[in-house]
C-alpha cells in the first residue's frame, strides 16, 4: 500500500502534528510505502533548533529526523507554502523536494491513501 501523509498543522497548537507522526511510523513499520507532504502551517515542523521542551513536547524535528531508519524517503513540500513563510528548502532540517501544485496533484493521485492532519 501506497500512503501519502500531508501534515499541514502547526508543530505545537495541538497534537495532531505528533498523531499523525505516529501514525506515518506505524504505518511504514508495517510495510506501507509512506511518503510526506508538509503543506501550509505544517512546514514548521521542519524547521531546524526547535525548543519544543518549553512546551512539555517531545521535538518534533528530532523526531523526524528518523524517517529514513523507518525508509521514509520521499519528503516533499508545497512550493507556493513554503514561498508564503518566507522559507527556501535550504532553511529546512531535512532534504525535501519542493513542488508545485501540479506536482502535488500528481503525488496525490499515485497513492492508494491519503491521510491529512
Amino acid at each position: 500500500m501506497r500512503l501519502l501523509i500531508i501534515a499541514a498543522s502547526d508543530p505545537y497548537a495541538h497534537q495532531h502534528a505528533q498523531e499523525l507522526l505516529d501514525a506515518m511510523l506505524v504505518a511504514a513499520t508495517f510495510g506501507a510505502e509512506v511518503s510526506l507532504l508538509f503543506q501550509d502551517a505544517g512546514i514548521l515542523q521542519l524547521l531546524p533548533d526547535q525548543s519544543s521542551e518549553l512546551l512539555g513536547r517531545r521535538s518534533l524535528s528530532r523526531q523526524l529526523d528518523a524517517l529514513p531508519l523507518f525508509d521514509i524517503e520521499r519528503v516533499y513540500v508545497d512550493l507556493n507554502a513554503l514561498g508564503q513563510l518566507g522559507l527556501k528548502t535550504l532553511d529546512l532540517a531535512l532534504p525535501v523536494m519542493a513542488l508545485d501544485s501540479q506536482e502535488m496533484a500528481a503525488l496525490v493521485a499515485v497513492h492508494d491513501q491519503v491521510i491529512r492532519a
